[in-house]
């Protein structure tokens, strides 16, 4: 596995590099401002000095999201987890596909086209693959964050809380992209091979958006943890024990499993409750729980990386 973050254990940012440039900028234009008048002196409240300057300044000042998830997309050695992303999505498609094969006959005589690969070929993957992978790949990015102490050097520069929206988005948008992937290989199945009609795969797509949520649920969660306790194989224990436990909750007791975060995907995508994958209801509720579970992971990881060392 490649190992992603900074070049060097001290390196800092290059988003934070800038910004504290403009700060310092800032700061030697008022230093080298005409001392010989007091009225000359750049101010906030001079006369001569302009609300547009002002505005100016705050606006060099303020740390840039959007600069942290530029550089978060950067500096994220990713290669790894989108080759596993697919091979592992393709096991669930083998399976689901095959279960299809196996008993095509019953599912044409049920008029069951699409369902009959969805629910095994997301089962496995939501399940087990997903979180583990997701998890890996939020860890292995965060450990790095601890080696050359950049959380110190975040909080004390006031640029953390930017770099705390910088990783969840980045989060967001991994999550994005690891549904797409799966939803791309389902239709390639789906229609391509099995000859399925487009007209009826709108549900399952819909599925797409909790699952998003969800995966980045375990996203933030996993983010939280990590600045907990630090190292990758630390993180990494504690998510293998919630993993699971929601495995557990999937298969004993599913009408449970929607609640508990590591086993969101697995609710979302309506895996043990076909029936209902169609149902609005059933989305909104899926879509709210990823929701708040997300939030939640959020929260706690500004506040742990305000501790972070």
């Amino acid at each position: 596995m490649r190992r992603s973050g900074m070049a060097n254990r001290s390196a800092t940012p290059q988003w934070q590099k800038t910004m504290n440039g403009n700060m310092m900028v800032n700061r030697q234009a008022a230093m080298n401002a005409p001392m010989g008048n007091a009225q000359n002196t750049p101010d906030l409240a001079s006369p001569g000095f302009t609300n547009g300057d002002e505005e100016t300044i705050r606006r060099l000042s303020k740390p840039s999201v959007t600069a942290a998830l530029r550089w978060e997309m950067r500096k994220a050695g990713n290669l790894w987890y989108w080759v596993a992303t697919v091979l592992f999505d393709l096991i669930g498609m083998f399976n689901g596909w095959s279960q299809y094969v196996d008993y095509r006959k019953d599912f044409e005589a049920q008029g069951v086209t699409w369902a009959a690969v969805w629910g095994q070929a997301i089962l496995l993957p939501s399940m087990v693959f997903m979180p583990i992978l997701v998890a890996a790949f939020a860890s292995q990015i965060e450990s790095n964050e601890h080696v050359g102490r950049n959380w110190q050097r975040l909080n004390a520069s006031g640029t953390a809380s930017a770099a705390v929206a910088g990783k969840m988005l980045h989060g967001l948008l991994a999550s994005l992209l690891t549904v797409v992937v799966f939803e791309a290989e389902f239709l390639v199945v789906g229609k391509v091979i099995l000859g399925f009609s487009l007209g009826e795969v709108g549900p399952f797509l819909l599925r797409g958006v909790p699952m998003a949520l969800a995966i980045w649920a375990i996203m933030t969660l996993t983010q939280a943890i990590s600045a907990k306790f630090e190292s990758f194989a630390g993180t990494m224990s504690v998510i293998l024990v919630f993993t699971l436990l929601g495995c557990v909750l999937s298969l004993i007791v599913p009408s449970l499993a929607l609640a508990y975060p590591f086993s969101l995907i697995t609710g979302a995508s309506a895996a043990h409750d076909l029936g209902n994958i169609a149902s609005a209801s059933s989305i909104m509720m899926a879509t709210l729980m990823a929701a708040f579970w997300a939030i939640v992971g959020g929260l706690m990881f500004r506040r742990l990386t305000r501790k972070a060392v």
